[in-house]
């Protein structure tokens, strides 16, 4: 049986929200987890889980806030990211599952487009996301900067590739023969 069948992709819960510092690895992220899951709430961001045996095995967060500047002109786009997928679950299409989850609540909602950034040095996720449909369109400095978990200002280099999706609805089904 394909593991990936036996995944599932939801919504996060509050309660959700340690789970996501993957034992400890992700801990510093702890109030922008908080942060995030706030803004689910309020209806400006997704936060969906891939589940396997009642534990979360991957992730990806959906920013929903048009307008942006940085994400740049040229309709209604949604951004993606905190993609990840436990490495003993990947190459198993959970990600393509996760990925195609965020885009369909981006159509959903009425998006056009998905951007997704990646760094420049992660290769595979750049083939992935080519896989998918994504089209690097922009560099970025990839600067940003968050509160961790211990209340310390922590400030992110990483340099990478904006990647976007036309996010087409799905072909309408074709008719049951009589």
């Amino acid at each position: 049986m394909d593991t990936a069948t036996l995944v599932r992709i939801r919504p996060a819960r509050e309660s959700d929200l340690p789970a996501l510092e993957w034992d400890g690895a992700y801990r510093h992220y702890r109030r922008v987890y908080r942060q995030t899951f706030d803004d689910v709430r309020k209806g400006r961001r997704l936060m969906l889980l891939a589940e396997a045996d009642q534990t979360v095995i991957g992730q990806v967060f959906v920013q929903l806030q048009e307008g942006s500047d940085w994400l740049g002109a040229g309709g209604k786009r949604g951004y993606v990211y905190a993609f990840r997928v436990k490495p003993e679950w990947r190459r198993r299409g959970i990600g393509q599952q996760l990925m195609a989850a965020a885009e369909a609540e981006l159509l959903r909602r009425g998006f056009v487009k998905a951007v997704i950034a990646v760094a420049q040095s992660n290769s595979g996720a750049r083939r992935l996301y080519e896989r998918l449909g994504y089209d690097v369109y922009a560099e970025d400095a990839g600067i940003w900067h968050y509160v961790d978990a211990d209340g310390v200002q922590r400030r992110v280099e990483e340099p990478s590739w904006l990647m976007e999706k036309r996010l087409n609805p799905a072909p309408p089904a074709a008719p049951s023969p009589p």
